[in-house]
């Protein structure tokens, strides 16, 4: 069965660790640096229910709201429409799948703040995000 948030399809290793009860924030500090240059600020892993709670007014915001015009070598951008927040680390530091390159396997982002807001992408696919969070469960 395939699972979509907004009309965007979730790719199937996000939706297992999700059904298995294992998607939830990293308990090792390192973790967080390791994979996203940070600690968090009370992190949440959203359920389904609050991936579709969280992107209902994610989805209509405009580029220019979530700070998502590209800078070259500063922000990768992102386009609302075509991405789904599946989490953050705190407030105003969420993590979406991007889908603009690919709606079969989207690139993991994050939001932070160095010395403006930028989107860095920190993994070029949910598997490799779920393999830097040291999540298993993975599909095969």
């Amino acid at each position: 069965m395939e699972y979509a948030v907004a009309g965007l399809p979730l790719p199937r290793e996000l939706v297992a660790v999700i059904q298995a009860g294992k998607w939830s924030p990293p308990t090792d500090p390192q973790v967080y640096v390791d994979t996203f240059g940070e600690l968090p600020d009370h992190a949440m892993f959203y359920s389904m229910g609050e991936m579709i709670r969280q992107n209902r007014s994610w989805q209509s915001s405009s580029v220019e709201e979530v700070f998502g015009d590209p800078v070259e070598g500063r922000s990768v951008g992102i386009e609302p429409a075509r991405s789904v927040l599946i989490g953050d680390l705190g407030p105003d530091m969420p993590i979406a799948l991007d889908f603009r390159i690919s709606e079969d396997s989207p690139s993991v982002l994050y939001q932070t703040y160095r010395g403006a807001v930028v989107w860095l992408r920190i993994a070029d696919s949910v598997g490799e995000l779920l393999e830097r969070l040291k999540i298993t469960g993975r599909l095969s």
